[in-house]
């Protein structure tokens, strides 16, 4: 892999990452928006655990 090519590994990171920010702002807000936005969030991190199990979150 050359130097100019992203790391796959670690743009899922930080995704990962962001995610959980906007799952932790999201679960404040009390909204039943918000809390079906958390169960997607989570829904989709379950989902990446899954697919790769020895990723820890």
């Amino acid at each position: 892999m050359s130097p100019s090519e992203p790391d796959l590994a670690e743009a899922l990171e930080l995704r990962d990452e962001l995610l959980m920010a906007c799952r932790e702002v999201l679960l404040g807000v009390g909204t039943r928006a918000a809390s079906a936005l958390v169960a997607h969030i989570d829904a989709l991190l379950d989902l990446d655990d899954e697919a790769s199990p020895g990723s820890q979150r």
